[in-house]
């Protein structure tokens, strides 16, 4: 049985992954909830759930960052979302088809208010002719 399958209706491809990040007391634009790919894929979705809210009053933005290598500090801003008044229960999510091209690359959430904690999901698709396996 062969290890990798380049047909586009393989298993492989067409089942939606998930990741998942919890992360609580956040300090203001530090990257978090970071996702980081072993192979070539595509993100769909990204979900964010407000658990416990910041102390501070006022709407908690998180911005969706991807990086093109391993140092946060290169990324650049693919959208904003908000979470409105970043009440515990809030959740927000977006649709989205966010390539990441080469393997190391990641997306990451930077918050725009301290602390609070959030869950987020990020679910995605391998690009259909891409080996699942490191040694490949």
């Amino acid at each position: 049985m062969a290890l990798r399958s380049f047909a586009y209706d393989d298993p492989n491809y067409t089942l939606v992954r998930q990741h998942v990040s919890e992360v609580s007391d956040l300090a203001s634009g530090v990257p978090f909830a970071s996702f980081r790919s072993r192979v070539k894929v595509i993100v769909n979705s990204i979900q964010a759930v407000c658990v416990s809210a910041a102390s501070a009053a006022g709407s908690a933005v998180l911005s969706v960052m991807r990086y093109a290598s391993a140092t946060p500090a290169s990324g650049t801003a693919i959208t904003t979302f908000n979470f409105g008044t970043g009440t515990a229960g809030n959740t927000t999510l977006m649709s989205c088809a966010i390539t990441l091209l080469s393997a190391g690359n990641l997306l990451a959430i930077v918050q725009g208010q301290s602390g609070g904690q959030y869950q987020i999901l990020y679910e995605y698709n391998v690009i259909a002719g891409e080996s699942l396996y490191s040694n490949q």
